[in-house]
Formats: C-alpha cells, sequence, structure tokens
C-alpha cells in the first residue's frame, strides 16, 4: 500500500468520524432544546373559562322558523304587543314617581297602541288578518283617542278659566274631524278591495304623522 493511499484512507475516517459526532450532537441538542422551550405543567397558565351569563338572565329566543308564514306573524304581533304593554306601564311607573310628569292625552295614546296591538293579534290569530282590517282598528283607535282628549280639553276649560286656550280647544275639535275622515277613508280603502288604495292611505297617514311632529317640535323649541 502506497503512502498517498494510506493518507487517504485516513482523511475519509476522519470525515466520518466528525459528521457522526456532528449527527450525535444534534440529536443531543434537539431534546434540550424542547425541554428549556416547555415550561413545566404546574407553570403553564391555566385556561380560562368562557365567560357565562347568569342562570336566570333572559335572552332573545331564538329565531325558530315557523312551520308558516301564519305561526311567524303570530308570534311577531305577540311580541309587538309585549313591547308596547311595557312602554305604558313604563309611562304608568313614571307618573307614580313624579304626579304630573306623563299627562293624562300622553297615556292615553300609548293605551290605545296597547289597543291597536291587541286587535291585531286577535286579528292574526282568528285568522282574519290583512292591511284593510289592520288599518280600520289603527283609524278607530286614532278617533277614540281624539275624541278623548278633545272631551278632557272641555273638561278642564270648563273647571279652570284659562287653562286651555280657545286654539288649543279649536285644534282638538279639528283633530276629532280629522280622524273621521281619515277612518271614512280607511273604510272606503277596504272597500275598494285594493291593495294600492290601502297602501295610499298608509302613506298619507305616515305624511300627516310627520307634520303633527314637526310641529310639536317646533312648539316645544319656540318655549325655549
Amino acid at each position: 500500500m502506497s503512502h498517498r493511499t494510506i493518507v487517504a484512507l485516513c482523511l475519509g475516517a476522519f470525515a466520518a468520524s466528525s459528521l457522526a459526532m456532528a449527527g450525535a450532537g444534534d440529536a443531543g441538542r434537539a431534546p434540550a432544546a424542547q425541554a428549556r422551550a416547555a415550561p413545566p405543567d404546574n407553570e403553564r397558565p391555566t385556561p380560562r373559562p368562557p365567560d357565562r351569563e347568569p342562570a336566570d338572565a333572559k335572552q332573545p329566543a331564538d329565531a325558530l322558523p315557523a312551520s308558516n308564514l301564519h305561526d311567524l306573524e303570530l308570534r311577531y304581533a305577540t311580541v309587538y304587543l309585549k313591547l308596547a304593554e311595557l312602554d305604558l306601564q313604563k309611562l304608568l311607573n313614571l307618573q307614580k314617581r313624579v304626579s304630573g310628569a306623563i299627562s293624562s292625552s300622553q297615556i292615553d295614546r300609548v293605551d290605545g297602541l296597547v289597543r291597536v296591538a291587541q286587535d291585531n293579534l286577535r286579528l292574526i290569530d282568528e285568522g282574519k288578518a290583512s292591511r284593510s282590517a289592520l288599518n280600520l282598528a289603527r283609524a278607530k283607535e286614532a278617533v277614540r283617542t281624539a275624541e278623548q282628549v278633545f272631551k278632557t280639553a272641555q273638561q278642564v276649560s270648563r273647571s279652570t278659566t284659562g287653562a286651555i286656550s280657545e286654539i288649543d280647544l279649536d285644534r282638538a275639535r279639528l283633530t276629532v274631524d280629522l280622524e273621521r275622515l281619515s277612518l271614512a277613508k280607511a273604510e272606503a280603502a277596504a272597500a275598494s278591495d285594493s291593495p294600492l288604495d290601502d297602501l295610499q292611505w298608509e302613506l298619507d297617514q305616515m305624511r300627516d304623522d310627520m307634520q303633527r311632529l314637526r310641529y310639536r317640535i317646533e312648539a316645544i323649541t319656540a318655549r325655549r
């Protein structure tokens, strides 16, 4: 064997030994690194449990699909009535805490909304609900409320001189006339059996309500 061959064999053996040692070192360092990276079980943060509502907290009902449109309308009318009743109860509670904070006409108007909601629920439950029927219920309630407000205004005017101005009395009287005419229009729309006539009545009501609201806002602003 020549001198060069011996030297080449020695270099090859040295290189193989070096690679084996390097691999062994890397394999030893990997578990150590993992051990340093992973904290002990007693030092790991405890997972935070998810926030939970109190057991007695009321949550909105799930919007479960109804078997048909009638069931949905019935459920909607039921919830709408409950909201109207809560609005009325809120006013009555305020009236008890602060006497005179709410006028009788305001309470009567909200009470009228409850009656309309009751009529709506009854019509749906009986299978008689229609756009015309609901419009008629609203129009009749508007007449009743206007008549009650006018009657109260007359009584206050007679008992206390100057408590109600002539202008306010005239407005209350004309409001009765207006609501009676609106009821006649709703009856005519129902008799025509035309959805467009019912829709036109509703649009007229929205326009009139907006005008009245604008007047009230301007009247309140003028007092400041």
